[in-house]
């Protein structure tokens, strides 16, 4: 009998350091706070996911961060990995509104609660190159965009608070 107590006992043990094991880690998560970051390390970070050709997902990850466009651009600016990184819902939790003339690379373009993209930088004075994980089918690419389309569309500029330069 004392046999059986014994192992219930190591096994309830067990589970116990498991379980505040888990709720460190949760809080480690929760608690993370992420650092500045320079212009020309989010568009490296930008390009990896091109290369990668990382396809579209708002349930699989890479490097920690959801396969989707906030995913995506919460893992160029090295946001948060909480979750799968922010989401458009969110995101202006870490950026903030700029100006069109405002605009350098590695800043967003964002409809919250719908759709984000990353920034490359003006071809002229509409065009410009943009990083983005799309749609589903498609894979993480860099394109060509027009600034009127997405600003007639309800987008607006934003800018990452922890970028440095």
């Amino acid at each position: 009998k004392n046999i059986i107590i014994y192992k219930i006992m190591i096994q309830l043990f067990s589970l116990i350091t498991f379980l505040l094991f888990s709720l460190s880690n949760a809080e480690q998560a929760l608690n993370y706070t992420a650092s500045p970051i320079t212009r020309d390390q989010i568009m490296s970070r930008a390009q990896v996911w091109v290369d990668k050709k990382v396809p579209y997902s708002q349930t699989a990850t890479t490097d920690g961060y959801r396969q989707d466009c906030s995913g995506y651009v919460s893992y160029c600016w090295a946001s948060s990995t909480s979750g799968g990184g922010h989401w458009t819902g969110n995101m202006q939790e870490i950026c903030t509104k700029i100006s069109k003339a405002d605009m350098k690379k590695g800043d967003a373009i964002l409809l919250p609660s719908t759709h984000v993209l990353l920034f490359g930088g003006w071809i002229d004075s509409d065009a410009f190159y943009e990083y983005a994980e799309h749609q589903p089918g498609d894979v993480c690419r860099k394109s060509t965009g027009s600034y009127k389309y997405f600003a007639d569309n309800g987008y607006f500029p934003c800018r990452y608070n922890l970028v440095s330069n």
